[in-house]
């Protein structure tokens, strides 16, 4: 198996789902507002609203502030392990501490960011309908969209700046869920794999695959099983897909805090 393997990332639990829908949906966003045409920015408006989307269902800022709660219990019970780094365990437990007090001073959920915004509460409105904020419906909006671009750059940092706590604590418990990784080389038969999970209880799963077999995962899992079976990535129409290898193999992470 190659050593250029490409990963799929699988959510377990619902929290994370949302967690790993909001990580992608912030790099999306922070990269399209720092670019210079309108395109793109129209890019990161949409974006913008997307993450409001997602927050609407749930209180996220309680939410995360409990995931960094339980990364700074799995950090301190590492504290007196020998063989562990303590001063990297001493920077993620202050870094946790710096992400807890900077979600604290927000003052209002991600969901309810833009409806203090008079010209963002309309185009959030407007934008929910499908080609709805086209010139003739939201003038205002062409306008904003002409001003020069670096003036379009100091609106969307000023507009994004209330969720960078949210990104960057977001980011941290990612990060320290991916550091820690059940790592191990799987083989699957016929496309189909299942793992016995033995009671063990897990946040997120990785799988790597030789992006040259032309092959993706399809995941789920519950407490006691885990199954991936794994489909043909084929993309003409006009051709039959290859048939499946009759072993595939695979790397399989499993992570959790």
């Amino acid at each position: 198996m190659s050593d250029d393997l490409l990963r799929y990332e699988f959510p377990i639990t619902e929290k994370i789902r949302t967690l790993l829908r909001l990580s992608e949906l912030f790099t999306q966003l922070e990269w399209f507002a720092k670019q210079e045409s309108l395109h793109d920015h129209q890019a990161a408006i949409l974006k913008y609203f997307e993450i409001q989307e997602v927050t609407s269902r749930g209180d996220q800022k309680n939410d995360i502030l409990q995931e960094l709660s339980r990364c700074k219990l799995a950090l301190q019970s590492l504290e007196r392990n020998p063989n562990v780094n303590r001063q990297l365990i001493e920077f993620q437990l202050n870094e946790i501490e710096n992400c807890k007090e900077d979600l604290s001073k927000v003052g209002i959920r991600i969901s309810n960011l833009y409806s203090q915004n008079p010209f963002l509460k309309t185009l959030g409105k407007r934008s929910a309908l499908t080609a709805g904020s086209c010139e003739f419906d939201l003038p205002t909006y062409h306008h904003w969209l002409n001003l020069p671009s670096q003036v379009r750059c100091q609106y969307l940092d000023q507009w994004i700046a209330p969720l960078r706590p949210y990104r960057v604590a977001i980011d941290t418990i990612l990060n320290l869920l991916r550091s820690r990784v059940d790592m191990s080389e799987e083989h699957a038969e016929k496309g189909s794999f299942q793992k016995d999970l033995l009671g063990k209880s897990y946040l997120l799963a990785q799988i790597y695959i030789d992006p040259s077999l032309n092959l993706v995962p399809s995941f789920s899992a519950n407490r006691y099983l885990l199954s991936i079976r794994f489909i043909a990535a084929w993309f003409d129409m006009d051709t039959t897909p290859p048939g499946m290898p009759p072993v595939i193999p695979f790397r399989l992470g499993l992570c959790n805090l």
